[in-house]
């Protein structure tokens, strides 16, 4: 029984790693101009769930970034939310930021992010230290960029990028994984939002 709860904790961590941390949004270019930056956010505010049937298997990427064989395996049973919430826009030369919240049945968290380009440093709920770095990129969006060193002392980066389909029903996103400067995997997930 002891084994059967410290498994399943551990690939719900484990996810909670690979699908909210590396957290960042992105809006799909238009025909139109660009949308100013904080109009363009807005529009992210509501919850997302992760669609695992039209999402790619995550097992590639968590290979790569070293995540024990039994916890690759139970990948794809656990139900995710993540919630987006816009930092109200309170001073004209400061960076925008977000908090973005994960829900799931073993632990729920909460962060806060802010879009200036500047690399911080970040632990995630298995202990795991990286740089992560949000930005604003004209033709990307909102974009992440995680750099940190795994167990067997390689190094590894994570690019994630999101968009958002022209109905606001849809969430895109694009992760893609380097180790020791290779490409590893890419991944594409899909989240559906569940508040209109």
């Amino acid at each position: 029984m002891n084994r059967l709860l410290i498994s399943r904790l551990s690939v719900g961590l484990a996810i909670c790693i690979l699908l909210t941390s590396p957290v960042a949004v992105a809006l799909s270019p238009s025909g139109q101009d660009e949308p100013d930056q904080p109009e363009a956010l807005d529009r992210l505010n509501g919850r997302w769930k992760l669609d695992w049937n039209q999402s790619d298997s995550l097992g590639p990427a968590m290979k790569a970034l070293e995540v024990p064989w039994l916890v690759r395996q139970m990948a794809g049973v656990i139900a995710i939310q993540i919630a987006i919430e816009v930092a109200p826009d309170d001073c004209e030369t400061c960076s925008p930021s977000l908090r973005i919240r994960s829900k799931n049945p073993i632990k729920n968290t909460s962060r806060v992010v802010t879009l200036d380009g500047v690399a911080r440093p970040f632990t995630d709920v298995m202990g795991n230290d990286s740089m992560d770095l949000f930005s604003w990129h004209p033709q990307f969006g909102m974009q992440m960029v995680r750099e940190r060193v795994l167990n067997s002392g390689k190094s590894a980066k994570i690019l994630e990028r999101r968009t958002v389909t022209d109905d606001l029903s849809t969430m895109i996103s694009t992760m893609t994984v380097w180790v020791e400067g290779e490409e590893r995997a890419s991944v594409r997930r899909i989240l559906s939002k569940v508040d209109h």
